[in-house]
């Protein structure tokens, strides 16, 4: 069984999705920890992400590894699973993101795990491109304010000098691109049940869904 979770930045999609999965029994499978995973391979090879193309891409010869029981991502063999949230790694995986290339390499990565797992996944294009027939989609959405509230206190941690209008700034910013990416932009997915989570806590966000899951599968 495949549920993915779409939405903006901030919305709360792999909060939510860990919490489901758990509930579920599933696997959690977070989309973008593979594209921070070849980014930050990509920083330790010190390769020019603003000017790569497909000969330079097909020379790497990337090979993704996802392992679901722990949590881990493997690019070419090595885990760098404790760099997924580097300043660096954070700055330049939206442009990962946007090449058709890794693209490609990420989508065939989440469809061969998918045929042996029950899935949980969470991504800007996973009910609309990745997994277009998943057994349910959600789409979570949530005020920008509130999202830029989030991320606030998520960030504040590791550096209390932090400005949340700067925040705010970087979430539109991150909106704006992923909308109007010329492949695979963030869409509501077909079929998708819409989520509002702005005054709801992860917990709400998580009972809804149940619910909406054992209606599908009574």
């Amino acid at each position: 069984m495949i549920i993915t979770i779409d939405g903006p930045a901030g919305a709360g999609k792999s909060t939510v999705a860990k919490m489901l999965a758990e509930k579920l029994g599933f696997v959690h499978f977070n989309s973008g920890s593979l594209f921070r995973g070849i980014t930050a391979f990509l920083i330790s090879q010190n390769t020019d992400i603003n000017h790569i193309d497909e000969k330079k891409i097909k020379k790497l010869r990337i090979k993704t590894i996802f392992d679901g029981k722990n949590q881990l991502i493997f690019v070419n063999s090595q885990n760098f699973s404790n760099h997924l949230r580097d300043n660096e790694v954070s700055k330049r995986a939206p442009i990962v993101s946007a090449i058709p290339e890794f693209r490609k390499i990420i989508d065939d990565c989440q469809r061969d795990f998918a045929k042996n797992n029950n899935l949980v996944i969470d991504g800007r294009d996973i009910g609309s491109h990745v997994f277009p027939n998943a057994d349910i989609k959600f789409y979570l959405t949530c005020d920008i304010d509130e999202r830029a509230k989030r991320r606030y206190n998520e960030e504040k941690i590791k550096n209390p000098n932090i400005d949340i209008d700067e925040i705010k700034q970087q979430i539109i910013a991150r909106d704006k691109f992923d909308m109007n990416k010329p492949i695979s932009p963030l869409v509501i997915p077909d079929n998708a049940i819409i989520i509002d989570s702005t005054s709801l806590s992860p917990e709400q966000v998580v009972e809804k869904m149940l619910q909406y899951i054992n209606i599908k599968n009574s």
